[in-house]
């Protein structure tokens, strides 16, 4: 069974937890036997077995059992990237649900979201995806914990009525202490459940996002569409370029020949690869160039003179050409929205 990717901000978020916590990152890298240049790369996906230990390493470090809950209340929904993006212009806290479940496997490819709807409440339930290897299959707690909280904390935070949990449940036992459980999620927390769920009234997930913009949400949900088409129609070998693009293309884009190299195949047998999964090089470089383009920008201080050089554009009016294709707008224009 092939095994699940992730997207590399989960592991950047981490350990910018872990940070804050005291943790150097290259001690962290080092513990979890990942590598650090994947901290540098907001646009790839690794394999999920690095958050896995990536994981088990800030819980070792730490020694805090409750690291999955701890960190979901510190993060930024922003930090997850596209799909944060898209949660975050939702209109309502109902809708933001829908579109988590939604595009998920943006974020792992071995989790699995849906939202159900009877009897006058909402069940978010969510786990181990079918057809894939992940650890949420065998080692799930801290990464369900995390998605529970992230779910209930990003809520009551964005909401214009803050939505109540009427129940949280796990599938795994009971810890020793459930002190930070009922803290975080509310006194309904409940363990050895058929399944994980965060249960709410339906009608409480009308309630507005603070942060609601139905344009941006268009654009953001767009691109999460393309990203999610790209994702599940990819082959191994594109996809593995597409990293390795993501990785290098640091003010000049890589020949397909060091690329190959990396890989331990032919220039040839690349092109031949790419062919029969429906793709090319100067496509798969345009689509990294495209999704940089809207990391790199949408960090503040960044200006597209900059992003031109760091994707190796010519000069910047070629990067903003490309860029009015890639979004119908300018450089310009989007970080103003």
């Amino acid at each position: 069974m092939r095994e699940a990717t992730i997207a590399t901000p989960l592991l950047i978020d981490f350990v910018a937890f872990l940070g804050r916590r005291g943790l150097a990152a290259d001690a962290v890298c080092r513990a979890a036997k990942i590598d650090p240049r994947w901290l540098e790369e907001p646009n790839a996906r690794v394999p999920a077995s690095a958050m896995e230990r990536l994981w088990a390493a800030g819980e070792q470090l730490t020694g805090d059992a409750d690291l999955g809950l701890h960190s979901a209340a510190s993060y930024n929904p922003g930090a997850l990237g596209i799909v944060g993006y898209v949660i975050l212009s939702c209109r309502t806290a109902g809708d933001a649900l829908v579109r988590l479940a939604r595009y998920a496997p943006l974020l792992n490819e071995g989790l699995q979201v849906r939202v159900d709807h009877a009897d006058g409440l909402t069940r978010c339930r969510f786990g181990a995806a079918d057809g894939v290897a992940s650890f949420l299959q065998h080692a799930p707690r801290q990464a369900v914990e995390t998605l529970a909280a992230g779910i209930v904390l990003t809520l009551a935070r964005l909401a214009t009525r803050p939505p109540v949990p009427i129940e949280v449940c796990f599938r795994h036992p009971s810890p020793a202490s459930t002190a930070e459980h009922r803290h975080l999620l509310g006194p309904d927390v409940r363990f050895d459940q058929p399944e994980n769920a965060v249960v709410y009234a339906t009608s409480s997930l009308t309630a507005g996002m603070l942060s609601a913009d139905p344009d941006l949400l268009d654009s953001f949900e767009a691109d999460a569409r393309r990203r999610l088409g790209q994702l599940q129609a990819r082959g191994a070998v594109s996809g593995r370029i597409q990293t390795l693009l993501g990785a290098r293309l640091r003010g000049e884009v890589p020949s397909l020949a060091s690329l190959a190299a990396e890989l331990a195949m032919s220039e040839r047998s690349v092109q031949r690869s790419l062919s029969e999964e429906h793709t090319s090089y100067r496509e798969l470089v345009d689509e990294v160039r495209r999704d940089l383009a809207l990391a790199h920008l949408a960090r503040h201080g960044s200006t597209a003179a900059d992003v031109a050089f760091l994707l190796g554009f010519s000069e910047p009016s070629a990067f903003t050409r490309a860029f009015r294709r890639w979004t119908g707008v300018s450089p310009t224009q989007f970080k103003a929205a």
